[in-house]
Order: C-alpha cells, then structure tokens, then sequence
C-alpha cells in the first residue's frame, strides 16, 4: 500500500515537475517575442518645418518627409540598426529654400512600414522609382544617399535614367556590412536561424548598448561627438515592432546586389563621399573611375556617418557639389 502511494507521489511529482519547466521554457518564449509596446519615435526623426507624409507603394506603406519649392532633391538613408530618415536630419532642411527636398524611410525603416515578407534590392528600387514618379511630375531629380540605398539609387538611375539627374552617393556599396567590414561571422550565423534570430536581434543587435557601441567605434570617427540624441533616436527605431525583419534580411544578403555594374551603366553625373577615417578608402579610388562622370570628395575627420557627425560640413560639402554652376569632370 505504502509503496504504491509513494510511487504514485513520485510519477506526480515529475508529471508536475515536467509541467512547470515546459511552463517556465512557454513564457520565456512568448517573453522573447512577443512584440513590445513601445513609445512614440521622438521628434527629432525630422525637423518641425517639414511635413511628415505616407504614400501606399505596391511594395508597402513608405514615409517620408516633405518641405520646400524647386528643383526635387531625394535623401536616402544607409542600412543598419536603427536606420531611418534621422541620418539626414541634421542636413536637408537646409535645401529647402532652393529644393523640394523628400527624406525617405525606406520600407522596413523608420516610420515606415516593416511588411513581414522576404524583399530584396529590386524591391525597394521599385519602391523608389514609384516614389519618385508620383511626386516629382516627370522632373529628374538629384539624389543623397548613403551605403547600400546610395546602391539602390544608382540601379533606379539605370533602370529609370529619365527620373534622375544626377547622384551623390556617400559611401556606397552592394554587400551587407556594419560600416564597411564585413559582418562578423557570428552575426550572419545567428541572423539565418528561424526564432534564434529575433532574439539575437531583440535582447542584442536593437540594445542601447549595442547601438552606442557601434556609433562610437564604427559609424563616427570622434566617439566623442556621439550624442544621446541619436543613440535615442536609433534605439527606439530599432525596438518598434517588426524592425527586425529588414534588418536581418540585409544582415543575410537578400539585399546584395552588383553595384559596380550598375556603376559602369550610369550616364548621370556622380559624385563619391568618402570619410578619410573609412577602413575601406582605397575602394573610393577603385569605384571613382568606373563610372562615366565621376568625380570624388574626401571628407575629413569622419567614417561612417558624416552627415550626423559633422553635419554643417557635410552640408557645405553638398551645397558645393549641387551648384549648377560648377561642372563634374568625366573620371581619368
């Protein structure tokens, strides 16, 4: 009798015991990822004098942010954690007396809408290219751009050579990498494995620390001039929910595309930014005379993120390179 009971206490003892750690393994998935209620992406994503707009691309909801009269003038973001229209914050508004200026969050960025579907580099070229036809009226425009979208810019500038005029392209690239290294091994690992790969990004890539980290060692050349405002800025882009899903399709490489092709096809006039601290300088020299019409600006004192880092330079630097009096000479 005794020795029945007693078994009967131990199988009810693992039952329970069993029960309580797939319990405990339940919540800490669903505490993984469930998505977090998070606050509203603070005002210094754009500048007050700038309307904030959404247009329905056949690719997603886009947002973007709008102000001045003539000639359009398209900035574009580079792609990392946190990334969003804010790169360029510190410097279109003062294009606006001279441009129509549109800075976009690119989709799976930002405001915009970070669609749960696989995309790739001819999906977001569709986005822009629809983006430019409806807002611009058939006017070519001059783009601003940064890494792999300075990328895409240039295969709309191909596949649709009639809405662009001409391109500045910071830093630009066809390949997912954290500042012009190649990612580390580790993160395209962890980044391909289905559930271990939201978790990597929520509890480590979409951290304040993290991002801080790589602003102060990659992203500006004087740790020092990082604020908390942008660290703020790019945490809170990189928490809302969903941003993980473009993020690590970049990290991936469904993104990757050849951009030196496209290079080669341009017949718009480009100008190179280099920052002088860029582990990759030596590709500026190798890119510049690809291109039909190129020419090349060495920033100095900046990496990754010029345009946050030193952003009345970088404004200077620009408002030199779109002087219609000034003329690009066709690469040696």
């Amino acid at each position: 009798m005794w020795k029945m009971l007693l078994a009967r206490a131990r199988q009810f003892w693992r039952v329970s015991l069993g029960a309580g750690i797939l319990g405990a393994l339940i919540l800490s998935l669903r505490y993984a990822f469930r998505p977090s209620a998070k606050p509203k992406l603070p005002d210094a994503i754009s500048p007050a004098i700038f309307a904030t707009r959404l247009i329905y691309t056949s690719r997603g909801q886009v947002v973007y942010h709008e102000s001045g009269q003539g000639s359009p003038l398209l900035f574009l973001h580079g792609l990392y954690v946190g990334a969003s229209s804010y790169e360029w914050a510190k410097v279109y508004p003062h294009f606006a007396a001279s441009h129509q200026v549109l800075a976009v969050d690119l989709l799976g960025f930002g405001e915009s809408e970070r669609p749960d579907v696989s995309l790739s580099a001819p999906d977001h070229v569709q986005v822009l290219s629809e983006l430019m036809r409806a807002k611009f009226g058939g006017e070519r425009a001059s783009i601003v751009a940064s890494g792999m979208s300075a990328g895409f810019a240039a295969a709309v500038a191909v596949q649709h050579p009639e809405l662009i005029q001409r391109l500045i392209l910071f830093m630009p690239g066809g390949r997912a990498g954290f500042g012009w290294q190649r990612l580390p091994a580790r993160t395209r690992i962890l980044s391909r494995i289905p559930f271990v790969n939201r978790t990597f990004y929520c509890r480590y890539l979409s951290t304040r620390i993290y991002i801080r980290s790589w602003l102060r060692s990659v992203g500006f050349a004087d740790p020092e001039k990082v604020t908390d405002e942008t660290i703020d800025v790019l945490t809170n882009c990189a928490q809302q929910f969903g941003a993980d899903r473009a993020v690590l399709q970049w990290i991936v490489g469904r993104f990757d595309f050849d951009f030196e092709k496209s290079m080669a096809e341009l017949t718009q006039p480009v100008t190179l930014f280099w920052g002088d601290k860029s582990p990759n300088l030596e590709a500026a020299y190798r890119l510049r005379p690809i291109a039909r019409q190129c020419s090349l600006v060495v920033l100095p004192n900046s990496r990754l993120l010029p345009s946050l880092e030193l952003p009345a330079e970088t404004t200077n630097a620009l408002m030199h390179e779109l002087d219609p009096t000034i003329r690009v000479f066709k690469a040696s």
